[in-house]
């Protein structure tokens, strides 16, 4: 992929398969849809200190997503970190929150740093920081309208959100913001590993930890896990129909 709009292009047709296969998988699927529109309406905006550049890490980013997309689908091997997050896709039990933060660990927080290093590699990482953390206010509003979102698929939500907020924010934005900040030291690790075999040794290192955590997520301990088994049990709408909530 070449473009941004190429990126949206396959992600609506995992978005139009998961749909019409009653997936999960196209929770995450929506909420990464919507974050490209919006970088891609800030690079429209002249938001960013350097448009060309963004989109450019935007499709190496998105190009990690869809590589383990495909080969899931395809029964081949993935990270562990999207392992955890594809798995979680077969079970009924997962609620919809639960598969967008899974999605977000593996994604920002294994895929963004090796995006970024990808992007700009040795010193030139440095000149990408303003327009990487830039991205962070972008997100988060868009964030805010996912959360009324969710709220129409399990009503309880903006209580529950609110019950658990941590420096004034919802769970998802303070979980995308947490992992952004340690992509940015992951890409700089990256951007200067001194080979490709000391590159390697780093994601093997990083996708074992995002699993771990990607596991703590799924598995977050009996009162919380409580939580979200009632938070599943009445969520309203078929898959499709949440699919189309957080596209909305």
């Amino acid at each position: 992929m070449a473009s941004i709009s190429e990126v949206l292009q396959r992600l609506e047709i995992i978005l139009a398969w998961a749909k019409e296969n009653q997936s999960p998988q196209g929770y995450f699927a929506a909420l990464y849809y919507q974050m490209t529109k919006a970088v891609e309406a800030g690079i429209n905006a002249n938001m960013f200190e350097n448009g060309t550049r963004m989109e450019r890490l935007d499709v190496i980013f998105a190009q990690r997503y869809l590589d383990a997309w495909d080969a899931w689908q395809q029964g081949k091997p993935v990270t562990k970190a999207w392992k955890v997050a594809f798995e979680a896709t077969e079970d009924p039990s997962v609620p919809v929150l639960q598969h967008l933060i899974l999605g977000v660990n593996a994604h920002i927080n294994l895929d963004l740093g090796i995006a970024a290093a990808h992007t700009r590699p040795k010193d030139a990482i440095f000149g990408l920081k303003r327009d990487f953390e830039l991205v962070n206010s972008t997100i988060g509003n868009l964030v805010d309208d996912t959360q009324n979102r969710l709220a129409r698929i399990w009503l309880p939500f903006r209580w529950m959100d609110w019950l658990l907020r941590t420096n004034d924010e919802g769970m998802i934005n303070f979980s995308i913001k947490m992992a952004r900040g340690a992509a940015w030291q992951t890409a700089t690790a990256i951007a200067f590993a001194p080979n490709v075999e000391a590159e390697r040794s780093l994601i093997k290192e990083l996708d074992a930890a995002v699993a771990v955590f990607g596991n703590r997520l799924l598995h977050p301990g009996y009162f919380i896990g409580l939580g979200l088994w009632w938070m599943r049990r009445w969520e309203i709408g078929t898959v499709s129909e949440k699919i189309d909530l957080l596209l909305a």
